[in-house]
């Protein structure tokens, strides 16, 4: 496995929405998946769920599952003996879930955002669904948190013409930029990468907010309807957990 490369290309494709089919190669089974030459699927992680969709070839189609990620990309299927190494098949991503998750996260954005300058909260997780999301909030003192209020500010903000953009930095650029927003916590995530990792992606809503962030997003923010919070729960001293859908 080690020794195997793929291109993991969903890091490059922007906007997330509307993925195309594409075309790659077996180049590994491991156990219940399917390891392709090359991948334009979002592997599940930093509270984005995963690509599904169809792998096919010369009369043969089988659905893949949730696809995840360690050193390689994984497209799980129910029977991987229809498939050999070498085999080029055509991968055609779920279009109407990714671009689900991509309005969705580029929305948590906006209200990471809107927490921050109304309340200095700081995003400390956060879950995305095609029917509901969540963010986990730290506050200083959270009885500041205004339900109404954030919703109100976040939908002021969603549908406008507003420009999102992706772009590598370095560690050094991210931290010593006063736009990014929760620097501390962005440097304790900076710590953990490996020394290889030179350059981070991060997304720029123009603006907005600036964070370093690996999911799928839409290019601007007219694309976006209204997000309604749907309920909030306390998760003990200082934090709030929003739920939204759009």
């Amino acid at each position: 496995m080690r020794d195997l490369m793929q291109e993991r290309l969903h890091l490059q494709n922007h906007p997330g929405i509307n993925p195309q089919p594409f075309r790659s190669k077996v180049v590994s089974i491991v156990e219940d998946s399917i390891i392709l030459e090359k991948s334009f699927c979002y592997p599940k992680g930093g509270g984005q769920p995963g690509d599904k969709g169809t792998l096919s070839s010369q009369g043969i189609t089988a659905n893949f599952s949730e696809v995840h990620a360690r050193e390689l990309i994984h497209h799980p299927v129910n029977d991987v003996s229809i498939f050999e190494i070498g085999q080029e098949l055509v991968c055609t991503i779920d279009a109407n879930r990714r671009n689900s998750l991509a309005i969705t996260h580029t929305a948590q954005h906006i209200v990471s955002a809107m927490a921050d300058e109304l309340w200095d909260a700081t995003t400390v997780g956060n879950q995305l669904g095609v029917e509901e999301s969540r963010i986990d909030l730290l506050f200083d003192d959270k009885s500041r948190f205004q339900q109404q209020v954030i919703q109100e500010n976040v939908n002021e903000i969603l549908g406008t013409n507003t420009r999102v953009s992706v772009a590598n930095w370095t560690a050094e650029e991210i931290l010593s930029d006063d736009r990014v927003r929760n620097r501390s916590f962005v440097s304790r995530i900076l710590e953990r990468l490996p020394t290889h990792v030179e350059h981070m992606r991060v997304v720029n809503i123009e603006g907005i907010d600036i964070c370093p962030c690996a999911g799928s997003h839409v290019d601007n923010l007219s694309q976006l309807p209204g997000i309604e919070i749907t309920r909030i729960k306390q998760k003990g001293a200082g934090k709030i957990r929003l739920y939204y859908s759009m």
